[in-house]
Parts: structure tokens; C-alpha cells; sequence
């Protein structure tokens, strides 16, 4: 088992530098978008960003993780070519199709999406922008999978880089020397995009055989077509709360939200970089004969990750932005600092977003595809209507209370979906201990305020030792961690 988690988590971690620097598009730009954006724009840009969230869903329709199954689990090399060649034949002909309805409707889409735009004459080109961004984004996604599906992270983060780094300096040049605001953004992301799917081409000509299996394209769209109502689901909960603050609070609130928000994603990195590796592995590991105990012990050792991750960020990202560097100034302007206290709700949300993906395992091996829409649905209703109910007087403080909520009850509502077809032992007292242990120490350092950093380091350095002393660690970890503390 050990060296099975060492290879899940060095994969992890290869994937994460990938999926990081992906992510790091936000947080890289978000400090530059805050000088060169105002609040408004940036929440007009989020509600673009929404609507290419939303998009997603019909574009991908559940193809991709039927994709990453069939060809995880086939074996033979032509078998997995076959698989391939299905995939992006039906990809490339539903996708066209979806962003030229996308461009001939861009003019009421525009209004739909932005009720009060910076700019109105440019809605419909941002639009026909976005549907380009959801064109090569959905058919690149398909080589990154097959590159996952093949375990060759390097390959898959070296591309991933590339394309931030093209983003990047495309953000700069298009938004701070021409000064276009919001349509520089969707260019960047546009051509970055197209230069993405130029570079992963070979990876798809090499390794595909171009051919259409009509049978295996319905069994794929039949396991896959599920998760379109479950991704929309998804989107809502993680979304809809922009779209209802800037109907009851204004664009600059949803500005203000939204880059608070996009800070806590920063857990939504690490969970991402879990995820990609998470999947081909407990696919490979499924018919082991321990498979359950393994896949209830990486449960354990994400959320100890994650819950250190939790209290290190909540503690100290608000003091390293509000600290004025040398020669550099404020990492993000002062005027999008409100957006801060969302921070810490945010991050917590998204650790559970990580362990709504491990209890995944019994949907793939089972297929349980179908159970998702019940559950993401029922998460979604609840919070449309809170969001609805809520913000219009607590605003964002409200949206980041409820999005968490709604993460909870993914979580709760899909074990008690899926035990009963898949049963994992998982350590539920050592998750009980791993719980109270983060909460004291949260609750110590958040909810009473203690703004001293040499108490946050104290209470972030005797997270381990209270630990230890709730009896978290088994007998053979307490000897690595002995091991680990004498060899320094």
C-alpha cells in the first residue's frame, strides 16, 4: 500500500505543477487585473467566465470521463486507439456544431449573460469569443486526457505551462499596453487556447486510430450523457451566486466576491491536481484485492494535506496582501480588499470538493452516473434559493456561507447514494479526530482574531503536536515521522 500512495502521490504532485500553474493564471493576473481592471469590469469578465462554465457542460456532455474510463480500462494499445478516435470524431463534429448556434445567437446570449455591460457594442464579440475559447478548450481536452489516461504528467505539464505562459504575456500586452479591458482578457484566453491544441495535436495523430465505432460512441455518450445535468448542477452551485449578486448588489460587489473567491480556489488547485492524478489510479487499482482499504487510507491523507493547507492559507494570505513590499507596493489593490473575508470559506468549500472526487470511486467502477444529477441537483435547488433568499442583505458574505453549505451536502447526499453499491472502510474516527484537531486550531486563529503572526505560527507549528496527542497517527506512521525528525 505504501508504495502505491507514493506513486499516487508523486503523480500528484507532477499533475499539480501542471495544474498550479494553470491555476496560477488567476492568482498572477488577479494582483494585475486589480490595478488595470476596475471592480466592475472584473465582475463583468467573471459573468463571461460564468457562461463559458455553463457552456462546458454541452460542449463536453460527459464525454471526457467516459473518455478517460473506456480508455483506462482497455488494455490492448488498439483498443485504446479506437477508443480515441471515437472520442474526438464525435467531439470535433458536436463541438462545431455548438459554437456556430453559440455565434449566430451571440447578440441575445450577450444580453442573457451581462444584464448591464461596460461595454455593449462589444457583448456579441465577447461572446463569439467565448465560443472560440469552448471550441479549442473542449477538443485539447481530449490529448490531455490520453496523456493522464497513459501516465505521462510531464508531458501534461509541460504543455499546461506553455499555455500560461502565452496567456500571460498575451494579458499584458492585449490588457496594459492597448488597453482593451475585458475583450484583451478573452483574446488572450483565446489564443492561448488555439496555440494549446496546435502544440497537443501530435500527441492525438500519434496515437489515435481514426475511426468511428457507432456502438462504443453510444455506449460512452450513454455513461457520459448523465453528468451534463450533473456538471450544470455544478455550475450553479459554484457560479450562480455571481449572477444573483449582480442582479441584487451590482457588478462591483460580484467583482469584489469574485476575486476574493478566486483566491480561495487556490484549495480548488490542490484538489484538481488530486483529482487528475485520482482517477487513472483507482481505475488501474480497482481490482486489487485491498483496493477499499487503499482508497479509504487516501481519503485520510488528503484531508490531513488539505486541512494543513487550510490553516497555513487562512493564516497568513491576509497579512502577506495587506503588507506593503519594497519596490513592489500591494500585492492586489487595496480597493478589492473587501473580497478578502470570503478567503477562508472559500477554501474550506473546496476542500470538500476534493472529498466529493474521492467518493467518485464507486461511481466509475459501478456506473453510477445516473445517481449524480439527484445529487448535485438537490445541492443546486438549495442554493438558488439561499442565494436568492440571502444575498440580497448579507451579499457576499452570504454567497461564500452557502457555497460552502452546498459542498457539504454534495458530499453527504453522494455516500449515501453510492455505499451501499461500493464500500469503502474509510477511517471515520481518525477523520473524527482530524476534524476537531483543524477546528480548535482554525477557531483559535480565525474566530478570535489573534492578528499577532507569532501566534498564528505557534498554533500552525502545535497542529502536528495536537495530533499526536489526539492519537491521529497509527503505530507505523509515528515511526516514519520519528525516522523523519532524527535524520534531521
Amino acid at each position: 500500500m505504501l508504495e502505491q500512495l507514493k506513486n499516487l502521490t508523486r503523480d500528484s504532485i507532477i499533475y499539480g505543477v501542471g495544474h498550479i500553474t494553470t491555476r496560477l493564471l488567476t492568482f498572477l493576473l488577479l494582483p494585475y487585473y486589480s490595478y488595470t481592471l476596475l471592480p466592475a469590469e472584473y465582475g463583468e469578465l467573471t459573468l463571461y467566465f460564468l457562461f463559458i462554465g455553463v457552456a462546458q457542460a454541452f460542449y463536453f456532455y460527459g464525454l471526457d470521463i467516459a473518455y478517460l474510463r473506456y480508455f483506462t480500462l482497455s488494455k490492448e494499445p488498439e483498443a485504446r486507439r479506437g477508443v480515441t478516435g471515437t472520442a474526438v470524431i464525435t467531439a470535433l463534429v458536436s463541438t462545431t456544431a455548438l459554437s456556430l448556434l453559440i455565434i449566430l445567437c451571440a447578440k441575445p446570449i450577450g444580453r442573457l449573460v451581462v444584464s448591464n455591460p461596460t461595454q455593449p457594442d462589444l457583448t456579441s464579440l465577447m461572446i463569439v469569443l467565448c465560443s472560440g475559447i469552448l471550441f479549442f478548450d473542449t477538443l485539447s481536452t481530449f490529448p490531455f486526457l490520453l496523456l493522464r489516461g497513459t501516465l505521462k504528467p510531464l508531458h501534461f505539464t509541460s504543455v499546461k505551462m506553455l499555455n500560461v505562459a502565452v496567456n500571460i504575456g498575451l494579458n499584458i500586452w492585449f490588457v496594459g499596453s492597448l488597453d482593451l479591458s475585458v475583450l484583451g482578457v478573452l483574446w488572450a484566453n483565446l489564443i492561448a487556447s488555439a496555440v494549446t491544441l496546435i502544440v497537443l495535436l501530435p500527441v492525438i495523430l500519434r496515437q489515435t486510430a481514426f475511426r468511428f465505432d457507432r456502438s462504443l460512441a453510444r455506449e460512452m455518450i450513454r455513461f457520459g450523457l448523465p453528468n451534463v445535468p450533473t456538471y450544470l448542477f455544478v455550475m450553479i452551485i459554484e457560479l450562480a451566486d455571481r449572477k444573483v449578486l449582480e442582479i441584487y448588489r451590482g457588478l462591483e460587489e460580484s467583482g469584489l466576491y469574485s476575486a476574493g473567491y478566486k483566491l480561495g480556489m487556490f484549495m480548488a488547485v490542490v484538489t484538481g491536481a488530486f483529482r487528475f492524478a485520482w482517477q487513472p489510479f483507482f481505475l488501474s487499482h480497482a481490482a486489487d484485492k485491498d483496493a477499499p482499504k487503499l482508497f479509504a487510507r487516501v481519503m485520510t491523507y488528503y484531508l490531513l494535506v488539505t486541512a494543513s493547507l487550510f490553516i497555513a492559507l487562512s493564516f497568513f494570505v491576509e497579512p502577506l496582501i495587506h503588507f506593503r513590499w519594497p519596490g513592489i507596493g500591494y500585492i492586489i489593490e487595496p480597493r478589492y480588499w473587501a473580497g478578502l473575508a470570503v478567503f477562508p470559506i472559500i477554501l474550506l468549500a473546496h476542500v470538500f470538493d476534493g472529498v466529493y472526487a474521492n467518493l467518485m470511486v464507486g461511481v466509475y467502477l459501478k456506473k453510477l452516473t445516473s445517481k449524480l444529477p439527484l445529487v448535485t441537483g438537490v445541492a443546486a435547488a438549495f442554493t438558488v434559493a439561499l442565494n436568492i433568499v440571502l444575498i440580497p442583505e448579507y451579499g457576499m458574505m452570504a454567497a461564500a456561507w452557502i457555497t460552502l453549505f452546498a459542498f457539504v451536502l454534495e458530499v453527504i447526499l453522494l455516500w449515501f447514494a453510492i455505499r451501499k453499491y461500493y464500500h469503502v472502510p474509510y477511517e471515520w474516527i481518525r477523520i473524527v479526530k482530524l476534524f476537531l484537531a483543524t477546528a480548535l486550531i482554525a477557531g483559535l486563529g480565525l474566530f478570535f482574531r489573534f492578528d499577532a503572526l507569532w501566534f498564528r505560527w505557534i498554533l500552525l507549528l502545535f497542529f502536528p503536536v495536537l495530533l499526536i496527542v489526539f492519537g491521529f497517527f497509527n503505530e507505523r506512521e509515528r515511526f516514519y515521522l520519528r525516522k523523519m525528525i532524527l535524520r534531521k
